[in-house]
């Protein structure tokens, strides 16, 4: 991002914030700035992981859009371009981890037109995905019924390299969160100097009013999971206002103390996600949980999202600089 555009997204947060708060705008703002310039936070930092109300000690702990670009160039370093490639694009993805992957996918590219109408004849309603897109834009959920051309169709899922994939049935237990949207966790993994995975930090992302993806960028809404019990221990946020989020603002679902079922099960599929990218040491993955257990849906690799995971109020900086200082002898501070 730009000075110029920074600048004016920083001036657009600090008076929405003002009018949310009752504040001075140009102190959020000054606040803001200096808070760029010391602890690399961008204006979404601010915003979202409440630095407005924290002080200069308690900020240095978080990890912010800054200190993730170092942490991102760090910790993957050494990365493989191909299990980069793997990560990065979701047709890849889904063939790679297949064990972690159940649902049928078709990469529009790479099938014919008899595949292609099959895949439409057997799934009433399915996802397509771009396959390298981020923070859910390009992603739609199709009814079969309502393809009015069907070759025109096929024609444009190959001209923009689709990916055709078999909708998720969540378990009911996330369906009643917030039905007809997968409402997924999200786990941060790093890598150890000994090769162990550490699991940062983690949150349920649930989607918002008719979203078809969880995005946080796109309405949705994030709350806060203990790691080690996979409980919602605090109110979740989004990415337009300052409101702690005790229950689903639509579906009005009381989230706190809900617990994410298979949690052992999940903690154990990002492990062996890692496992299977030996040489990438960050990356974010995204979960779905099924009747049966859990499914990746994607990995996250450069720029894995920091914020949604430290919407407990603990900075998860510490734990990534610990794993960088082990893992790099000239570590500079």
């Amino acid at each position: 991002m730009s000075r110029a555009s920074t600048f004016k997204k920083t001036y657009t947060m600090s008076r929405s914030l003002a009018k949310q708060i009752d504040g001075f705008w140009p102190k959020y703002m000054l606040d803001a700035l200096y808070c760029s310039y010391i602890h690399g936070a961008s204006p979404e930092n601010y915003f979202v992981l409440r630095f407005f109300n924290k002080s200069n000690k308690e900020r240095e702990s978080f990890l912010t859009s800054g200190r993730s670009k170092y942490v991102d160039a760090e910790l993957n370093k050494n990365a493989d371009p191909r299990e980069i490639e793997i990560i990065s694009r979701k047709h890849l993805f889904n063939r790679n981890f297949s064990t972690l992957v159940k649902r049928e996918s078709l990469y529009s590219p790479e099938a014919d037109d008899s595949s292609i109408l099959n895949f439409i004849d057997r799934n009433e309603c399915f996802m397509v995905k771009p396959v390298s897109a981020s923070m859910g834009n390009g992603i739609e959920k199709l009814k079969s019924s309502e393809i009015d051309d069907v070759p025109q169709f096929i024609k444009k899922c190959r001209s923009k390299k689709l990916l055709l994939e078999e909708l998720i049935k969540q378990h009911p237990a996330l369906e009643m969160i917030n039905p007809g949207c997968v409402n997924s966790v999200r786990i941060n993994t790093a890598r150890s100097n000994d090769g162990a995975v550490v699991i940062v930090g983690a949150c349920l992302k649930c989607g918002g009013a008719s979203a078809c993806t969880d995005n946080f960028h796109s309405g949705g809404v994030a709350y806060p999971l203990d790691i080690k019990s996979g409980i919602i221990v605090g109110p979740g946020r989004d990415n337009g206002s300052v409101k702690d989020y005790y229950s689903h603002p639509t579906t009005g679902f009381n989230i706190i103390n809900f617990s994410v079922p298979y949690w052992d099960r999940v903690k154990n599929s990002v492990i062996a996600a890692m496992d299977a990218v030996p040489s990438l040491g960050y990356i974010g993955w995204d979960i779905a949980i099924t009747p049966e257990g859990p499914e990746l849906i994607e990995g996250n690799y450069s720029w894995p999202g920091g914020n949604i995971i430290q919407f407990d109020d603990i900075g998860k900086y510490p734990i990534l600089k610990k794993c960088i200082e082990e893992n790099n002898e000239h570590f500079h501070k």
